[in-house]
């Protein structure tokens, strides 16, 4: 299996990838009539370097749907895209600690594209959660949601796709004035623990 090495972000433009003789479009904006699959869940745990307290186990929950087929050329639209974590007690702890009343933040994610026998290494930027309200103790409970634009191909196949093995966090602990923390924004790197099957679905592409 041919492995492209270069990680390529899911871009706010118009992009197109060439490989294995056909060409792959990630389309800004896409719409798509294709019938729905209906919604894939996938229970993964992720190792989190958290500050203070150091790796920590994280739970997520990343639910998306997706077409059970396309037509070549036609968009294959990523729906209902999102990721819940749980933060476990000592994490909570460790924010109360600082005196965080509120996190809030912006992470980006990596998903592995499977497409006729060649990987694909992609980025998702501009996920994030919002304000939320930290516990006394935990889970803290977030939400992660973002756009995931359409992906296009132009020949016949399989796209399979399954959850990346690094996510990071910008994360922004803030007082109860609304004033940020000593820990001020800090990146929150995770990588996904192994032993996991972290495939979601994969699309015919007719």
């Amino acid at each position: 299996m041919t492995r492209v090495s270069s990680v390529r972000p899911f871009a706010g433009i118009a992009a197109v990838l060439v490989f294995a003789g056909a060409a792959v479009t990630l389309p800004a904006v896409s719409a798509s009539a294709a019938p729905l699959a209906g919604p894939v869940t996938k229970d993964l745990t992720f190792t989190c370097e958290m500050p203070l307290i150091g790796a920590q186990p994280v739970a997520a929950k990343v639910t998306a749907t997706f077409p059970e087929a396309v037509t070549a050329g036609s968009p294959i639209d990523v729906t209902g895209f999102s990721v819940a974590v749980s933060l476990d007690g000592d994490s909570v702890t460790a924010l109360n600690l600082i005196g965080a009343a509120t996190i809030e933040g912006t992470a980006s994610a990596n998903v592995d594209v499977d497409y006729n026998g060649t990987e694909l290494g992609v980025t998702l930027n501009g996920l994030g959660f919002p304000v939320t309200a930290v516990p006394q103790d935990g889970p803290l409970a977030l939400s992660i949601t973002g756009p995931i634009p359409g992906l296009t191909v132009k020949k016949p196949g399989s796209v399979a796709f399954a959850v990346g093995g690094a996510f990071t966090g910008k994360v922004t602990p803030r007082h109860a004035d609304g004033t940020p923390t000593d820990l001020g924004t800090f990146d929150l790197p995770c990588g996904i623990a192994p032993g996991q099957d972290a495939s979601l679905a994969t699309v015919t592409v007719n």
